[in-house]
Formats: C-alpha cells, structure tokens, sequence
C-alpha cells in the first residue's frame, strides 16, 4: 500500500484527500493537499462516457516555470487569391504566463464523517466544477482562444453543418487542417441525429461541448498546431472553513492565431 500517491498513479484525487483528512483526526478543520498531477483529467465518469473538454483538444508541455516564452506566427496582410499566406506570417515570440484555476464547494460534515463518501464528493462534485472553471479560462479568461489578437471570425450561410464544414475548410487557408470544435449542447447535440459527429470523428476532429462559449457559435481550430496547454503538474484539494477547493496550475500558449476560426451557427 502507498502511503503517499502525490502523481495519482494508484489513488484518485477524492482518495488522496480523504486519506489525509483521516489522518488529521476528527478535530481539524483545515485541511491542504498538494498533488503532482494535473486533477481536472481525472474526473471519474469520463472514463466510461468519453466527453471531450477544451484541455482534451490541445497538446500539452509539462513547464517548470510561471512564465513560458514560445514562439508566434501573426498573418500578414495578404491578397485572397494567395495560394500559401503562411508564407508571408510575421514569426516572433511571445510570454504564457502559469495561472490558477480553482473551484469551490460547501461540504456537509456528514460527508466528512465518511471517508468513501468524502473521496467520492471530491472525485464526482468538486472535479466536475473544477472542469468547469478550467473550460471558462481556456476559452475566455484573460489569455483564452476566444480573446486572443488575430482570432478569425466567419458568419457562413446554410444549415449548421454546412456552416461547420465552411468554417473547418476556411481553417485550412492559413496551412492548418481543423482538429477540433468547441460547441454549447444546444447546438452540438442536434448534430446527433444528423451523423456528422461521427463523419467529424472519423477525419480526427474532436467536438467538445461546454456551456462556456455561447450558443449559436462554435470555434473552429488546428489545435494541435496553434495551441499548447503548458501544464505545472500542480493541483491542490484545500478543506477551509468547511468548503473544499481545488486548484490547478496552467496556463495556454497560443503560436498560431489565425488558426482558429469563431463562426457563427445563426442568421444574423
């Protein structure tokens, strides 16, 4: 038996803490464990319902700094008829600043109580809002796709999948090959019964859903190519004044933006 599992090879993040907690004894109210893995990949019922989070469609660097500096291409002012406009981009660098992302929870103290029960409310209740958050700055915190400089727009005509498939072919014109979509579930789960989920998968484009990019509009991107998720390995599950937190070290460096297309799913 491990005594400690700080990278979550054997134990889950719920495990870990109540484990800790236990150790405690029944008097402490204050709690914090510091985890060599990245928590927000570990939420439990993704294991048997695969569902695609914005952390899922990029590549990831393990960093060992709070301030990453990495390379960018920005897009030159180039005719539309131009066959390569990468040829032309503007490379030169940029800093991706490490940030936290956390998530909060009251926990009842029957659930303290328990040690099963506690590692199942952190591993089914605090990662799911933990995943949340992460989604929310990815896309719209002060460094997410959905705000950076260069970011394409595109209002296309047609049904919603004749809109997607315009704006996955619109990736390609600056050299990239669309991998992936961030959708809200009103839009993508229509897509169900058309099949095109399916048809997407098969040329390895992965959908994510997420209430945090708003209805009607869905970005499109190489993500593999234009984005890399820079991961510290660094997470803390926190117990304080009888709410539980968890916090995860990351932060997103963006190399290719006009790789990244925001188009919209309605009229107007």
């Amino acid at each position: 038996m491990l005594l400690d599992d700080p990278e979550l090879t054997r134990r889950g993040p719920g495990e870990e803490f109540a484990l800790a907690y236990a150790r405690g004894g029944p008097e402490v109210s204050e709690v914090s464990v510091e985890l060599r893995a990245s928590i927000s990949d570990l939420f439990p019922p993704a294991q048997r319902r695969p569902r695609y989070t914005v952390r899922h469609l990029l590549k990831k660097a393990v960093v060992d700094s709070d301030e990453v500096t990495v390379y960018r291409e920005r897009a030159a002012e180039v005719s539309p008829g131009t066959a390569a406009p990468e040829w032309d981009f503007e490379v030169g660098v940029a800093t991706a600043k490490i940030r936290t992302v956390r998530a909060s929870v009251p926990v009842p103290a029957p659930i303290l109580a328990d040690p099963a029960a506690l590692a199942a409310f952190v591993d089914f209740r605090l990662l799911v809002r933990l995943g949340t958050a992460e989604n929310e700055e990815l896309l719209s915190g002060e460094d997410g796709l959905l705000r950076i400089p260069g970011l394409r727009r595109h209002s296309p005509a047609g049904t919603v999948t004749e809109r997607l498939l315009s704006t996955t072919a619109l990736c390609e014109w600056y050299g990239g090959s669309a991998d992936g979509v961030v959708m809200h579930p009103d839009d993508w789960w229509p897509l169900v019964d058309g099949g095109l989920l399916e048809r997407l998968a098969t040329q390895g484009v992965k959908v994510s859903r997420t209430r945090m990019i708003p209805a009607g509009s869905a970005l499109v991107g190489d993500f593999t190519a234009a984005a890399t998720l820079l991961d510290r390995r660094a997470s803390t599950i926190r117990l304080s004044g009888g709410v539980l937190t968890a916090e995860i070290r990351e932060g997103l460096a963006v190399h290719l933006p006009g790789h990244f297309v925001l188009a919209s799913l309605t009229e107007g």
